[in-house]
């Protein structure tokens, strides 16, 4: 693995301090093409919910907080034409979600 300045882990850090974003961004690793429609995102993020939101309010937080957020990184890229959401990979991501152990269940 490369060496990483402290802004850019404080900055993954950020980036992964939401659930949700940790919960699509392993969604996305585990896609074979590594992209999904943003429905498929929402459904997945419904699942993992214990008490689960209703889909137009999971879409809506994607949209307009997560999507952007992630957005803004090179890691992921969202299409709004098309409503798919892309993921290119982020070592340092990884990395940090395979030693996040609540990754799929935030109640666990």
């Amino acid at each position: 693995m490369q060496e990483y300045t402290t802004e850019e882990i404080d900055r993954r850090f950020a980036l992964l301090k939401q659930y949700e974003r940790r919960c699509l961004v392993d969604f996305l690793q585990q896609t074979e093409a590594g992209h999904a429609p943003l429905d498929d995102v929402v459904s997945h993020l419904q699942k993992q919910e214990q008490t689960p939101d209703d889909r137009k309010k999971i879409a809506t937080a994607l949209r307009h907080r997560h999507l952007p957020r992630l957005n803004s990184t090179d890691m992921l890229e969202f299409d709004w034409r098309s409503g798919t959401v892309r993921y290119h990979g982020d070592e340092l991501v990884e990395a940090l979600l395979e030693s996040t152990p609540e990754t799929h269940n935030p109640m666990a």
